[in-house]
């Protein structure tokens, strides 16, 4: 057998320069922190580069969303728009009456009592109620918000009688310290108040009717005073860290409305039939 010396064993090293390695390093991610003039939401690409564009600039409060079918929309809550809809010219006193017989008629005719034991311990019970209300249909002050901007921007285009007109996005970012979560009555509101009730259950199947959409978009909501009501677009306006308003044209409903379709409530759906 041929013995091998140290030379044999040593390969020399083939020369790096003006050599380019085929090594795949990824490249740094830029982060997004300004938006194109006149910004609009028109693909899902569209979606993302939002979506990354709020988680880099805005994280140390709470963003919300709310999609409008229509840009003429105002933040609204229903029963300021369900008044003016039968009184044009009404008063914070119609919109108080009102609010409070649709309230009623709702817990006499709607409301389980057994639906209680989902209800959050530190929740107020007509807080619970009328949440969950608000998702059955019923009109009162809550102003539904989601923090999800799927969610939101579904809303918007799911609507085909919409498709025809330009809808919107409605960014809201609220300060830890400008609007503390509240668990008390909305009767009893400050000048602006927020609570995210998730609902308490064990499966899917023990959701009241209606609550699926709760579970889509983990129950916020926003409200303001009884002597904001009828100016309550610029109270969440004058009272929150920051409003932007983003147009979704009505050219690019219809694909989002088929795209968004399976991703929302895709999750929910898997979920529901899974329990």
């Amino acid at each position: 057998m041929e013995r091998c010396n140290d030379k044999d064993l040593f390969i020399e090293p083939h020369p790096l320069e003006g050599i380019v390695l085929d090594i795949d390093t990824p490249c740094s991610q830029k982060a997004i922190t300004s938006l194109p003039d006149n910004f609009q939401i028109r693909t899902k690409s569209d979606i993302k580069i939002l979506q990354e564009y709020v988680a880099f600039n805005y994280t140390k409060g709470i963003s919300l969303y709310r999609g409008h079918e229509s840009r003429d929309y105002k933040i609204e809550s229903t029963i300021v728009r369900h008044v003016k809809g039968k009184k044009k010219e009404c008063s914070v006193e119609d919109i108080l009456e009102a609010e409070k017989n649709e309230y009623n008629l709702f817990r006499r005719d709607v409301f389980k009592t057994e639906w209680l034991h989902n209800k959050p311990q530190k929740t107020d019970e007509m807080l619970f109620a009328m949440s969950i209300g608000r998702h059955l249909g019923l009109p009162c002050r809550l102003i539904d918000v989601t923090a999800s901007l799927e969610t939101a921007i579904w809303f918007a285009v799911m609507n085909s009688k919409f498709h025809n007109v330009d809808g919107e996005i409605i960014l809201i970012y609220l300060g830890k310290n400008d609007v503390l979560e509240t668990n008390q009555s909305p009767f009893n509101a400050t000048k602006l108040s927020y609570a995210h009730e998730p609902f308490m259950t064990d499966s899917l199947s023990d959701l009241p009717l209606g609550e699926q959409r709760r579970f889509v978009q983990n129950g916020h909501f926003i409200w303001v005073d009884n002597n904001s009501l009828l100016n309550e677009e610029q109270v969440i306006k004058d009272s929150v860290v920051l409003v932007r308003h983003f147009t979704i044209p009505w050219q690019a409903k219809n694909t989002l409305a088929n795209e968004l379709r399976r991703e929302v409530y895709n999750g929910f759906i898997h979920h529901r039939f899974n329990c």
